[in-house]
C-alpha cells in the first residue's frame, strides 16, 4: 500500500523534534555550566590572553565563524564562512546552503540545485558571487547553484532581510557566494585535494565500474613590493564523476476519465455517469540513465593596496559543465487506450481519483536518447575603493555570463503488436506491469514494420545565452554623533538573454534508402542493432519487476533509418516563434544613513534608508506570416501561416520603477541578547523568457467574418516584477563564541506574482488575406495574442525560523569534542497556482512554487586528536514544482550526510564522505499524493582522499 498523506505531517514533526533537540542543547548546557566561567571578569580574560593561543579548526571552526557573522551584521542574515567549508560533506555549494536556516533546494541528478529562501520559489532570490549579480543558464533568473565547487568557496551567505545599498531583485532573500580575498587572508597556503568517488547506482551498469573522481589545487599569497602590497590567489577543481539514474515516469498531462472499455478506444470523461473519475495519462515509461558528469573550475583574484587607503583588486571565476546523458526507455506509448480501472482511490485508503491499478492495450516501445549538455560560466570583475578620514569611495564593474547548450539525438523501436498489461502501485510508487503473452526481453517482439512506427530525431533543443554588465559607484562619509555615517550611490546593469530553441531536424517517417523499403530497414535494425540491457540493478531500491527490457544501440539505428552518422544536419536558420532576446537595462540610486548609539540602557544601531530603481524592457522575437481565407457565402475564414511567407520580426517593450524604504534597528538588550527588527520593500522580477516578443499562431478556421479570431501566444515585457513589503524580527542569544539560539519570524504581502493570469497585447499586424478565391492582398488586422500577466490579489506569506550551535567544549574526556547546531523553519502562504490542464476542476490549485511548509536541518559533529566526524540530516516537506504548465508536487524529502577526517600530520588530512545515505528518492505525483507522475533513484555516493595544505 502507498504511503498516506497523513504520514507526512508525522515525519515533519518527528523533522521539528529532532531539529529542536539540537536547538535545546545548548540551553541545557548553559545551565549546567558554572556562571563564572561562562562569564569570565576582565582580569581573567587578559589573564587568558597572555597564554599561548589556541587555534579552532574543523567544524567548531565553521561554527564560530558562522556565528560571529550574524552577530556581527547590520541586518538579518544566517550564513557559512570559513576557509575549512570545504570540508563539509557536500557535492556543490547549493549542498552548503542547504544547511542555512530556512534554505531548501530543489535537486537535480541527485544533487542540490536551485534554491528555495523561507518558502518563497528559486525565481525569488537574488544571487550574487562577491556582491555582484551572477547569470544564469536556466529558462528562469534562478543560478544552478550546482556549477560552483564547494571547494573553492570561503564563504556563503543569505541575507534575509534588505538595507538600501544592496542590489534590489529578492523579495526572498539575497544569497551571496564569496570567494577569497588574499590580502584578507593574509598568509601562504598551498592546497590540493583528491577525492576517489564511488556511486553503487553506476556500478550497477554494464561496462562501468562506478569510480570517478574530485581534484583541487589552491594557492594563495602575498608580497610586499616597492609598489605595496600585492597578494594572488588561485584554485582549480576538475570533478569526472558518474551520476547514474533510475527513472518511471508519465506523460505531464492528466487527463480525467470515467469509463471502462477493453475494446481499443481512449478513456473519455462521459457527463452524468455514475462511474467514479480517475485520472489517466498518455503514456508510462520505465527510463535507465548512464550518465557521466565532468566538471571543470577555476577561481582566481589579484588584490594591490599600493597604499594603506587604496585597495584594489580584480577576481574572475569559470566553470564548465558537460553532461552527458543516455537514456534506454521502455514506454506503454499509449497509455488511454482500453483502460479498465481496478482500484480507484477514493481518498480513505488511496487520494482521491488515483488509478491505482488497472489494465490496458498499447503499444510497447524501446526509445534511445543521447543528451548532451554543455554549461559554461565565465565571470569576473574589477572593484577599487579610497579609505579617507572620513571618506570613503568605492567602484566596481562586473561582467557575468552564462551559456547553455542541449543537444538530443533519438530513436525508437515499437512492439509488433498492440499488447494487454495490468499495472498495480499497490506494490509501491514504481508499479508492477504484467504483460500479457509478451515477454518484454525479447528483441524479436520490437519489429513493427510500418514507415511511421520508428523514428530517428536530430534536435539542437536549447541554445541560451545570459550576459550582465554591471557598474556600480558608492561613497560613505563618517560622522561624530548619533548617525555614524552616510552612504549613497547607484548601480547600472545591462542584461541581454537569448535562446534559440528547438532547431530540429525529425525524421517520423522512414524513406528509401539504397534499394531498401522502410520495412526491410527496419528488419535489418532489428537483427544489427540489438544490445544488452545497459544495468544490472535498475530500480533496485523499489517494487517494481520491471527491471530489464529488450534494447537497442541508438547509433546503430540512426545511421540505420537515416544512412549515415552524419544525415538530419540542424537547420541553418533556426529562428521561429519561441526564440527569445531580451535586454534589460535597470538603473538605481539609494541613499543610506547608519546610526549607533550606547545611550540609555539599550544600545541601539542599525540603518535606514531608501532604493529608487527603473527598468527598461526590449525583446525582439519573430512571427509567422499569415493568411487568412474567407469565404463570404458561407461566412467562414480560416487563419493560418502563409506558405509563402517569410518570419516577421515583431518588437515589444516594457518599462517600471519603484521606491524601495528600507529600516533595520538591532537592541542590545543585554551584552548576550540582541533584538532585531526590519522593515523594507523589495522586488523580484518576473522570469526573463516570459517577456518574449515571438507570436505563436495555432491555426483556426471559424464562422463571423467581420469577427476574425487569430488563436496566438505571446510573451510579456510589460510584466510587472513581485512586490513585497516585509517585516522582520530576530531574537538572538549569543551564550559563547560557540552557543547561538535565535528565533526569527516574517511577514510578507506580495502582489503581482505570475499564477497563470493571462491578459491580450493588442498587435497590429498585415496578413495576407483571400476573398471567395480572388487574388491574394495585403490588410492590416489588430490582433490580440494571449500572454501572461500580472496577479492583482495581494497574497501574504509569513512563519518563523528556530536555530541553535553549541560545542560541547567544557564537557571532560571525550564528551568536550562534541557539537551540535540545527535549524527548523515553518512557512505558511495563501497563493492559489489553478491547474490549467483537464484536471483542473477536479483538484485545488497550488500554493507557491517552491514553497515547503517544514525545512529542518540537524548536524552533529565530534574533534579531537586528529580525528573529525561529523553526521548531517536534512528535511524538506512537499512543495509545488510545476511541470509544462500542469500543477506538480513533490513529496516529502529526508537526506543524511556522513564525513570524516583525519589528520596524519599538521598537513596532510584523509577524508571520507558518504552522500544520501539511506538512498532516498525523489517522487513526485499530480492531482493526488498516489497519483505518481515520477520517481527518480540516484542511490547513495562515497568518497575518500586525501588533503595537503602547507
Amino acid at each position: 500500500m502507498a504511503q498516506r498523506p497523513f504520514n507526512r505531517h508525522s515525519i515533519a514533526l518527528r523533522a521539528a523534534l529532532l531539529a529542536s533537540a539540537c536547538i535545546a542543547a545548548p540551553l541545557f548546557a548553559q545551565d549546567q555550566a558554572d556562571p563564572a566561567a561562562a562569564q569570565p571578569s576582565a582580569a581573567e580574560q587578559q589573564a587568558e590572553a597572555q597564554e599561548d593561543e589556541i587555534v579552532v579548526t574543523g567544524a567548531r571552526a565553521t561554527q564560530r565563524s558562522s556565528i560571529d557573522v550574524k552577530r556581527q551584521a547590520s541586518v538579518i542574515l544566517d550564513g557559512i564562512v570559513n576557509e575549512e567549508i570545504g570540508a563539509l560533506p557536500d557535492n556543490s555549494v547549493a549542498d552548503t546552503l542547504e544547511r542555512i536556516t530556512g534554505v531548501s533546494a530543489d535537486r537535480f541528478k541527485g544533487n542540490a540545485n536551485e534554491l528555495s529562501v523561507r518558502g518563497l520559489g528559486p525565481t525569488l532570490s537574488f544571487s550574487t558571487f562577491n556582491g555582484r549579480e551572477v547569470s544564469s543558464a536556466g529558462p528562469d533568473r534562478s543560478v544552478a547553484f550546482q556549477q560552483f565547487p564547494s571547494e573553492l568557496m570561503s564563504g556563503v551567505v543569505v541575507y534575509k532581510s534588505q538595507q538600501a545599498d544592496f542590489a534590489e531583485g529578492g523579495v526572498a532573500g539575497v544569497i551571496e557566494l564569496r570567494s577569497l580575498r588574499p590580502l584578507d587572508y593574509g598568509k601562504q597556503r598551498i592546497q590540493g585535494e583528491f577525492r576517489g568517488a564511488y556511486s553503487p547506482k553506476d556500478d550497477d551498469v554494464i561496462g562501468k565500474d562506478g569510480l570517478g573522481y574530485r581534484a583541487n589545487l589552491s594557492f594563495v599569497d602575498q608580497f610586499d613590493t616597492g609598489i605595496g602590497r600585492i597578494g594572488v590567489s588561485l584554485g582549480v577543481q576538475r570533478q569526472d564523476q558518474p551520476a547514474a539514474e533510475d527513472y518511471y515516469n508519465t506523460n505531464s498531462a492528466f487527463t480525467p476519465c470515467n469509463t471502462s472499455n477493453g475494446a481499443g478506444q481512449n478513456c473519455a470523461l462521459v457527463a452524468g455517469s455514475p462511474d467514479p473519475i480517475y485520472f489517466a495519462t498518455s503514456s508510462r515509461v520505465f527510463r535507465q540513465n548512464t550518465t557521466r558528469e565532468l566538471r571543470n573550475a577555476a577561481l582566481g583574484a589579484l588584490q594591490w593596496q599600493p597604499t594603506p587607503e587604496i585597495d584594489i583588486a580584480i577576481d574572475g571565476q569559470y566553470s564548465k559543465r558537460e553532461s552527458t546523458e543516455d537514456r534506454n526507455i521502455l514506454s506503454i506509448a499509449e497509455g488511454l487506450r482500453a483502460l479498465q480501472p481496478i482500484i480507484i482511490g477514493d481518498g480513505t485508503d488511496y487520494s482521491e481519483n488515483a488509478l491505482v491499478k488497472f489494465r490496458g492495450n498499447s503499444n510497447i516501445e524501446n526509445q534511445l536518447e543521447l543528451r548532451q549538455r554543455d554549461e559554461t560560466y565565465v565571470g569576473g570583475g574589477i572593484a577599487a575603493s579610497y579609505t579617507g578620514d572620513r571618506l570613503t569611495v568605492s567602484a566596481d564593474a562586473s561582467y557575468s555570463d552564462s551559456h547553455r547548450t542541449e543537444t538530443q539525438k533519438a530513436t525508437r523501436m515499437r512492439s509488433s503488436r498492440r499488447v494487454g498489461y495490468e499495472v498495480d502501485y499497490t506494490t509501491g510508487v514504481v508499479p508492477t506491469v504484467t504483460f500479457d503473452g509478451f515477454d518484454i526481453t525479447d528483441h524479436d517482439l520490437f519489429l513493427a514494420s510500418a514507415a511511421n512506427s520508428v523514428y530517428a530525431r536530430n534536435r539542437f533543443a536549447t541554445d541560451r545565452k545570459d550576459t550582465i554588465w554591471a557598474g556600480r559607484l558608492d561613497f560613505t562619509y563618517e560622522f561624530d554623533g548619533f548617525i555614524e555615517s552616510i552612504k549613497f550611490g547607484g548601480r547600472y546593469s545591462d542584461h541581454n538573454r537569448t535562446n534559440d530553441n528547438a532547431r530540429n531536424n525529425d525524421r517520423n517517417t522512414l524513406i528509401p534508402i539504397d534499394g531498401q523499403s522502410p520495412a526491410q530497414l527496419i528488419a535489418a535494425a532489428n537483427a544489427n542493432c540489438r544490445a544488452p540491457f545497459p544495468s544490472k540493478g535498475y530500480f533496485s531500491a523499489s517494487e517494481t519487476n520491471v527491471t530489464r527490457w529488450a534494447t537497442f544501440d541508438n547509433d546503430c539505428l540512426f545511421r540505420t533509418f537515416t544512412g549515415s552518422d552524419d544525415a538530419l544536419p540542424y537547420p541553418t536558420d533556426g529562428r521561429d516563434p519561441s526564440d527569445i532576446d531580451v535586454t534589460e537595462q535597470i538603473a538605481a540610486g539609494y541613499v543610506m544613513a547608519n546610526f549607533r548609539s550606547d545611550a540609555g540602557s539599550v544600545p541601539i544601531f542599525g540603518n535606514v534608508g531608501v532604493r529608487y530603481v527603473t527598468t527598461d524592457i526590449t525583446s525582439t522575437g519573430f512571427r509567422q506570416e499569415y493568411r487568412i481565407t474567407i469565404d463570404t457565402a458561407g461566412d467562414s475564414y480560416v487563419v493560418e501561416p502563409d506558405p509563402a511567407g517569410t518570419l516577421v520580426t515583431n518588437i515589444a517593450t516594457g518599462q517600471y520603477d519603484y521606491w524601495l524604504p528600507s529600516a533595520n534597528i538591532a537592541f542590545d538588550l543585554s551584552e548576550q541578547l540582541r533584538l532585531r527588527l526590519a522593515g523594507y520593500r523589495a522586488i523580484a522580477r518576473s522570469g526573463i523568457e516570459s517577456f518574449g516578443a515571438g507570436i505563436d499562431l495555432n491555426p483556426t478556421e471559424g464562422t463571423d467574418i467581420t469577427n476574425i479570431v487569430f488563436n496566438a501566444t505571446t510573451g510579456n515585457p510589460n510584466l510587472k516584477p513581485l512586490r513585497a513589503w516585509n517585516l522582520d524580527a530576530s531574537l538572538e542569544f549569543y551564550a559563547s563564541e560557540d552557543t547561538l539560539i535565535s528565533a526569527a519570524f516574517y511577514y510578507k504581502w506580495l502582489k503581482g506574482t505570475v499564477i497563470r493570469a493571462e491578459e491580450p497585447i493588442p498587435t497590429e499586424i498585415t496578413a495576407t488575406t483571400i476573398v471567395d478565391g480572388g487574388a491574394p492582398v495585403t490588410e492590416t488586422y489588430t490582433i490580440f495574442p494571449v500572454a501572461p500577466a500580472n496577479d492583482t490579489e495581494t497574497r501574504h506569506l509569513y512563519g518563523f525560523e528556530i536555530t541553535g550551535s553549541h560545542a560541547f567544549d567544557y564537557l571532560p574526556g571525550l564528551l568536550g569534542g562534541f557539537g551540535v547546531s540545527g535549524s527548523y523553519a515553518r512557512a505558511f502562504a495563501n497563493f492559489e497556482y489553478p491547474d490549467t490542464s483537464a484536471i483542473g476542476p477536479y483538484v485545488d490549485p497550488a500554493n507557491l512554487i517552491g514553497l515547503s511548509k517544514h525545512v529542518a536541518n540537524a548536524s552533529v559533529y565530534w574533534e579531537g586528536s586528529g580525528l573529525s566526524l561529523r553526521a548531517f540530516y536534512r528535511y524538506r516537506s512537499g512543495y509545488f514544482k510545476p511541470n509544462s504548465g500542469t500543477n506538480r508536487e513533490v513529496r516529502d524529502t529526508h537526506f543524511v550526510n556522513l564525513s570524516a577526517n583525519y589528520d596524519i600530520t599538521k598537513n596532510i588530512q584523509l577524508k571520507a564522505q558518504a552522500l544520501n545515505i539511506t538512498g532516498e528518492r525523489d517522487i513526485f505525483y499530480k492531482g493526488g499524493f498516489d497519483s505518481i507522475t515520477e520517481v527518480s533513484e540516484s542511490g547513495p555516493v562515497y568518497y575518500f582522499g586525501v588533503r595537503f595544505r602547507y
